[in-house]
């Protein structure tokens, strides 16, 4: 327990150094901002350049959610799978694993202590990006009445421990930074080609990404997502898992 917190304060201090979490919180917070101000005005965009062009529809307070979730689950994540790719591969180069674990350091407590940073560095991130989206949304739009938002956010933010699960076992397996981030990739797209399945479409943790907006404008209801999130959680669980018991047995 001792290495293990000792180790997370080692990860936090270094994402602090080399301005990792700066650049994650960054982009999130440019997505939370942005989001409401570019449904908001996009129209008043196009037409002041395009004089011939004539909006069919007043946007909404649902354009700017949409905004958000398309560009957090895009984007957002992405930036966290490529700021996070080299968790590993910069230990293995160091050869710093190699000392830190002869000296009593438990594998396990490596892993852990990884998949816990990242995992808090971008708890923050996110729910700050969505505490900014919410406050310009109901600065720009009055009356919103929507529901389930909260819930359609905190669906995507399940889903980010299932892409850091993905991300640690491909770290685990990869010393080179592009290929832990192209496994990754090509897992999340397997996942979201699964979506197309019609018998198991409903179970796909998938749909904690793709159906938000449908949840906030009532679309789909609220219990369409719990057997996906429940799935993403045990999944999330078990890569770790996986990502722990696979370094056990890497020869570093």
């Amino acid at each position: 327990m001792k290495g293990y917190i000792a180790f997370v304060k080692k990860e936090f201090t270094e994402n602090m150094k080399n301005y990792r979490f700066i650049v994650l919180f960054a982009v999130f917070l440019i997505f939370g901002i942005m989001s409401a101000f570019l449904a908001k005005f996009t129209p008043e965009i196009l037409s002041a350049l395009a004089a011939d062009m004539e909006m069919t529809s007043e946007p909404v307070a649902l354009d700017a959610w949409k905004q958000f979730y398309k560009n957090i689950s895009s984007v957002g994540f992405s930036a966290f799978i490529i700021l996070f790719g080299s968790c590993l591969s910069n230990e293995y180069s160091k050869g710093t694993l190699v000392l830190m674990i002869t000296k009593g350091l438990s594998r396990k407590a490596v892993i852990l202590a990884k998949y816990t940073v990242a995992a808090t560095l971008m708890t923050i991130s996110y729910w700050i990006a969505y505490v900014a989206a919410y406050g310009y949304t109901a600065l720009l739009w009055n009356n919103t009445n929507l529901s389930n938002v909260a819930l359609a956010a905190f669906s995507l933010w399940i889903a980010g421990f299932l892409y850091l699960s993905i991300l640690m076992i491909g770290c685990v397996i990869f010393k080179q930074i592009f290929t832990s981030i192209l496994f990754t990739g090509g897992i999340v797209a397997l996942i979201s080609l699964l979506e197309m399945i019609e018998p198991i479409e409903k179970f796909n943790p998938f749909i904690l990404t793709s159906k938000n907006i449908d949840l906030i404008s009532g679309e789909v209801i609220p219990a369409e997502f719990v057997i996906p999130a429940f799935i993403s959680i045990i999944l999330s669980i078990f890569g770790l898992l996986v990502a722990i018991r696979l370094f056990n047995k890497k020869q570093l």
